[in-house]
């Protein structure tokens, strides 16, 4: 609804619409920014720019190693990405910090470009910065709740619900450029079984795990010398044992650990291609280099160029969304008495899951990084053989969007589930304890 609330203020009928551009990189960058076409300016015209703006600036400078920038916060960030959700916590609070001075840069810019549409030019600008503002941090707001509450990710799902908005017209254009055209139909089969697969290869790009088998230490203390055979002590180990087979019984098929080889979903391909397609050049149009502009989107077109947006998704992968903290693994392993096997509790666990974990970013991100030049490749040659884009980038986004939400939505239901059971078993210890 926000984003087709006019901002206060402005005359939009003498404001000129902004050019819509069809590459992919402008896609995601509308979906970023959150622009109705409809509407030139809103309340919610920043988007999540800002938030993700400031992800992508501390993302490099944590990629940068200690030898080329040497800076005692930096530092203090790159110690904190091995300190599971505490130092989460903190990236994130200076993430919020550096978003919060973009974002009054970017909406005191945006104010004083339609400070010439202005109803009333006194005090404009400092009340629509603030409109701006207020808007921006709406959206980010939302995306936050829908993170803390654990249904995904909320700066995906709300980009890929500008993304979601335009893919009806991608699909009306595709579908008129099919009408017009006379494409044979092996070559469009040929482009149909393409679009598919890359679909499906994101379905198993967002599924597959490395499953790391368990195993249960025994969970009944050992009674002390001279104890009595009998009595309560004797009774509720005899109970503990009743209810470990049985969940043993029960829980058979789940006697591993998963690691996902995607922790991070299509986050490092939607940071990677907002500020490799889109931020990079704005940045160059913002300087005046008009001419550098062209060579950078001839270059981008290029062999080299996809290469190096597939490293840029690739580097991506190794920040932390999402990713398993070995040392809360590992104390959460302790606390319900089970291990990883042929792997000694406490260090030794720590160092097997931080060995595996680095695999598991490395091949999922090198897949990601594949996949997102290969859907860019796939774009290029839909362009030659149609005239037209077929937004493969904004559709694997999406599918990946809604595995991940789906998976996480699933991980809630089993709550209640685990809580029943939980119960269940109290209710038995509680009728033994009273026998």
């Amino acid at each position: 609804m926000g984003y087709y609330i006019p901002l206060p203020g402005v005359d939009l009928m003498r404001l000129p619409s902004a050019a819509v551009g069809n590459t992919e990189g402008e896609r995601l960058m509308r979906a970023i920014y959150g622009q109705a076409s409809e509407l030139p300016a809103s309340l919610f015209d920043l988007g999540i720019s800002p938030h993700i703006n400031a992800s992508i600036l501390v993302s490099i400078l944590l990629l940068l190693p200690k030898e080329l920038l040497e800076w005692q916060p930096l530092d203090r960030l790159r110690e904190a990405r091995k300190e599971g959700k505490s130092g989460e916590a903190e990236i994130n609070g200076v993430i919020n910090n550096t978003a919060l001075a973009l974002a009054l840069w970017t909406a005191f810019t945006r104010a004083r470009q339609l400070l010439p549409y202005a109803l009333l030019p006194q005090w404009f600008v400092p009340q629509a910065t603030m409109a701006l503002m207020a808007g921006t941090f709406m959206v980010q707001h939302c995306a936050n709740t829908i993170t803390a509450a654990g249904i995904g990710n909320g700066s995906t799902l709300v980009i890929c619900m500008g993304i979601i908005t335009e893919y009806a017209d991608t699909i009306h254009a595709v579908l008129t450029a099919l009408e017009a055209s006379a494409l044979p139909p092996l070559r469009l089969a040929a482009l149909l079984v393409g679009y598919l697969g890359l679909v499906l290869f994101t379905v198993y790009l967002s599924s597959a795990e490395v499953r790391l088998p368990m195993v249960q230490y025994s969970s009944t203390p050992p009674q002390p010398r001279g104890a009595s055979s009998g009595g309560q002590g004797e009774l509720f180990a005899q109970a503990r044992l009743i209810l470990d087979r049985r969940a043993a019984q029960s829980e058979a098929s789940a006697t591993y650990f998963p690691i996902r080889l995607n922790s991070s979903g299509v986050m490092p391909m939607i940071i990677a291609s907002a500020g490799y397609y889109g931020l990079l050049p704005r940045f160059l149009d913002l300087l005046g280099a008009q001419s550098a502009v062209g060579v950078l989107h001839a270059f981008q077109a290029s062999l080299p160029g996809l290469l190096l947006y597939g490293l840029l998704v690739f580097a991506m992968e190794f920040l932390p969304f999402g990713a398993v903290n070995p040392q809360e693994v590992s104390e959460y392993f302790s606390a319900i008495n089970v291990g990883i096997k042929s792997v000694a509790p406490g260090k030794y666990t720590v160092d097997f899951l931080q060995q595996k974990v680095r695999q598991c970013k490395f091949w999922g991100g090198l897949a990601l990084g594949g996949l997102a030049v290969a859907a860019h490749a796939f774009d290029a040659l839909c362009n030659a053989a149609l005239g037209v884009s077929l937004a493969t980038t904004s559709l694997v986004i999406i599918v990946g969007a809604v595995l991940q939400t789906s998976r996480q939505v699933a991980s809630l239901r089993e709550g209640p589930a685990l809580e029943q059971r939980l119960d269940q078993e109290r209710i038995v210890i509680g009728s033994l304890a009273h026998m």
